[in-house]
């Protein structure tokens, strides 16, 4: 009668683990241009690289940079190469914001989203791409996911461990 009691309470403690590994997503790591950055000409590329690998299944992963005429400058299908999506821009004389939206699938099939902006200006001075980040993690869709799937355990552990204290008083 004690080993099943024992095995359940087994059971009971390894489900957040289950859960807090299987809702882990990935996130960026770097993107190149930088969120925030200010450069003096359009790069020929930009690549975001995120902290895990990535599935190319058919059109499921772009990349969208757009200047302030709304003119789109991504001329390739996103290559995506281990961690990393790439594309080919369109060489342009526009300076401004530059918005770059992007959407990638993980390994582990879960769909990511994001924004972020980076600036063209022709007196950019070096100082201000020392000083910004690489990219701050986006907020993603992910980030909930992963307080929903902990709240979840949360309740099945303090669930399990009540039914547990109910079951051994009435003994």
């Amino acid at each position: 009668m004690r080993a099943p009691k024992l095995l359940l309470i087994a059971a009971l403690l390894a489900i957040p683990q289950i859960y807090s590994s299987a809702s882990a997503h990935t996130v960026i790591v770097s993107a190149s241009p930088a969120e925030n950055a200010i450069l003096e000409e359009l790069p020929t590329s930009i690549s975001i690289t995120f902290a895990e690998e990535l599935i190319n299944i058919g059109d499921s992963n772009s990349i969208s940079v757009v200047d302030q005429a709304g003119s789109e400058l991504v001329l390739t299908k996103p290559l995506v190469s281990g961690a990393v999506l790439t594309s080919e821009l369109s060489p342009t004389q526009s300076l401004g914001v530059f918005k770059v939206s992007y959407r990638a699938v993980a390994a582990d099939g879960h769909v990511i989203t994001g924004k972020y902006e980076f600036t063209i200006s022709p007196i950019a001075v070096a100082v201000t791409d020392l000083n910004s980040p690489e990219v701050n993690s986006p907020s993603t869709d992910s980030d909930n996911k992963l307080s929903i799937y902990l709240i979840i355990s949360a309740t099945l552990v303090v669930g399990g461990g009540l039914l547990l204290f109910f079951i051994w008083k009435r003994q």
